[in-house]
């Protein structure tokens, strides 16, 4: 098994979600760790409720596949905003100081979204199924998928897992003193990045393909299943304790690497 990770202990901090798809994979081979990532727990019943909802929704003819689409899509701007409070928190609650860094990540984070916005809407223009103005007219096209009148029944799914995960882990587990503001501020990105990788990548099959039903059904278990394994990484688990093991080299310790691995995945 040492020689297996022999090519991965090398790699820093910096670099900790390189290998951790594969360090999954060859984990969950020697262990039940599929029974702990799956089995519901205090801390995902709000993924898994969220997840069945959606699916109900679905079954039902009350959303369409675009709407699963877009409700992820928006679910970047309600992680940001959650950010932004957890970061209060630490003020507020916690040891840390500094109104005006919640200020830079709002302006940072925003920046960083509307980017991604543009190039998402370029590709939602692609289809004739709504009608989007140019991709640059961020607010107008918010506006249009903020109307649709399916996205009311399937935005509070989002929602309310983000609310549940707030109080019963960050709060639940005083993530304000573990914590500073500047580590919560980088937190989303890594988050966001495979979630808007994952849209983006799905909004080709359900806007230009005939079975957009299947592609949504799929990019709900994808995000069902990357948010359990995200979960699965968190204080005194077996696999943030494997994983932050074979990481660890003389750069970076094994309890650093675990911080930043919990830190990563809020």
């Amino acid at each position: 098994m040492q020689e297996i990770f022999k090519p991965f202990r090398k790699n820093t901090a910096n670099c900790v979600f390189e290998n951790l798809l594969i360090f999954f994979f060859l984990y969950i081979k020697k262990t039940d760790m599929l029974k702990n990532i799956f089995y519901p727990t205090s801390q995902t019943i709000f993924i898994w409720l969220s997840t069945i909802y959606l699916f109900f929704l679905l079954y039902l003819g009350k959303i369409s596949p675009l709407t699963v689409l877009f409700v992820y899509f928006l679910e970047t701007i309600i992680i940001g905003i959650f950010n932004a409070l957890k970061m209060f928190c630490t003020i507020k609650l916690g040891n840390s100081s500094g109104y005006g860094t919640i200020v830079f990540f709002l302006f940072h984070y925003g920046f960083f979204v509307a980017i991604q916005s543009i190039f998402a809407f370029a590709i939602f223009s692609i289809g004739d199924t709504i009608v989007f103005k140019e991709p640059f007219h961020l607010i107008d096209n918010y506006s249009i998928i903020l109307n649709l009148a399916d996205i009311l029944y399937a935005l509070p799914a989002i929602i309310f897992t983000h609310v549940g995960k707030f109080f019963t882990d960050f709060i639940g587990h005083q993530k304000y003193l573990k914590f500073d503001i500047q580590e919560i501020m980088f937190s989303p990105y890594v988050r966001i990045f495979i979630q808007q990788f994952v849209v983006i990548l799905s909004s080709f099959f359900i806007i230009i393909s005939e079975s957009g039903i299947f592609a949504a059904i799929l990019l709900i278990l994808l995000r069902f299943f990357i948010d359990l394994v995200m979960e699965a990484i968190k204080e005194k688990s077996e696999m943030l304790d494997f994983v932050s093991e074979k990481l660890s080299n003389e750069k970076a310790s094994k309890e650093t690497i675990k911080k930043q691995l919990i830190n990563f995945t809020e």
